[in-house]
């Protein structure tokens, strides 16, 4: 990576680091589950089933080398399938 930022003589203001983070919408943070030991441990269950009527959104948040940062943005289904503004 370093040998191809000094070749193309790549500079920090063209550095940048991108995360996401998605959530559901009307879901709680927090599953609470009641189950045997034995099941537990047997890694039967392991994960949580929901129903696929639920609305996802996304956060999309990015910095650069340089420590400017670009608006974080959110990404949700819009209704008209138009774009969004700020």
């Amino acid at each position: 990576m370093i040998a191809g930022i000094e070749k193309y003589n790549i500079t920090a203001e063209n550095i940048y680091n991108m995360d996401e983070k998605g959530f559901i919408i009307g879901f709680s943070n927090v599953v609470k589950r009641i189950m045997s030991l034995e099941a537990y441990k047997s890694s039967r269950i392991r994960h949580v089933q929901t129903d696929s009527n639920r609305e996802f959104i996304s956060l999309v948040a990015g910095i650069c080398t340089d420590g400017t940062s670009v608006l974080p943005a959110l990404v949700y289904k819009g209704e008209s399938y138009d774009l969004q503004s700020l």
